[in-house]
């Protein structure tokens, strides 16, 4: 137990990762990694696999998700780890997510023809062969068809937010979000704070039901670590950490860039089981 680790926030190819399931736990079992959480945006199809995985090379594996909500006009996004990925209350939500994220993606690529990129919506959704398409995707293509030198040249000029082709996504709010979580049996963490640049919308958060937050993040300054390990004792969070690995669809691989000790798993498990068969409520 003393020297086990973890990292709790991983993409598969179900999403906008470029590994799949089982590769995601081979490159964890490389890195000395013992429990990984898979957190896929706004989809869980990639868990069973993982799950199986993780059987086969005796890697522990967290079902998660990662929603993106609207709090007070920015966007939040937020964790489910432990989910009851099978929930049907669950599984209706993220359909309706996906054909949301469809319908952006059109709207994005008829606003870079603008710009004379000549992209096909079959181009993307056949790199995305998940069931979730994202700006990610749209990125790799772009990089792919040379109009991007980098897939970081593609958001900051072209789809990042506010950028010029840039459209927002639907989004459930943080409190519909927040309960989906906890109705799946999950516990809701925010992911990589720091990101927000807003510590009033983790407050805000906290008083709609919030349960922890991703102190741990990759590459991320230690005195910004420490700043949320703090926060989270102030107001009794529960506290995790990830790499955010996509595979290669970040220009490298992030898997063991972060590794929490074992402990902060057993914490989430030592709460989960205090709230089983009530109503999550931090």
């Amino acid at each position: 137990m003393k020297n086990k680790c973890a990292d709790l926030h991983i993409h598969t190819i179900a999403s906008d990762g470029t590994f799949s399931p089982r590769r995601v736990v081979q490159e964890a079992a490389k890195k000395g990694i013992h429990a990984i959480a898979i957190t896929d945006h706004d989809t869980v199809q990639g868990i069973p696999e993982a799950i199986k995985a993780g059987r086969d090379m005796n890697i522990e594996v967290i079902p998660g998700v990662e929603l993106a909500a609207d709090e007070r006009g920015s966007e939040a996004h937020i964790l489910g780890l432990f989910i009851d990925w099978e929930n049907k209350t669950l599984q209706d939500a993220l359909k309706n997510l996906s054909v949301q994220r469809v319908s952006r993606m059109k709207k994005m690529i008829f606003k870079l023809a603008q710009f004379g990129m000549n992209i096909k919506f079959e181009e993307v959704l056949e790199l995305a062969k998940g069931e979730v398409i994202g700006r990610l995707h749209l990125a790799q293509v772009m990089k792919k068809k040379g109009y991007v030198e980098y897939i970081a040249e593609a958001f900051n000029k072209y789809i990042g937010d506010r950028k010029a082709c840039y459209v927002s996504r639907y989004k459930l709010s943080s409190e519909e979000t927040i309960s989906l979580i906890h109705r799946a049996g999950g516990v809701s963490i925010i992911a990589h704070p720091m990101l927000l640049h807003n510590d009033d919308i983790i407050i805000d958060l906290i008083k709609k039901g919030l349960c922890g937050i991703e102190a741990f993040y990759n590459h991320q300054p230690k005195k910004i670590t420490e700043h949320y390990e703090k926060l989270a004792k102030d107001y009794g969070l529960l506290v995790t950490g990830g790499s955010d690995c996509h595979g290669e669809g970040k220009d490298r691989i992030l898997i063991g860039s972060v590794k929490i000790p074992y402990e902060y798993v057993e914490r989430l498990k030592k709460y989960r089981e205090s709230v089983s068969g009530k109503n999550i409520h931090c």
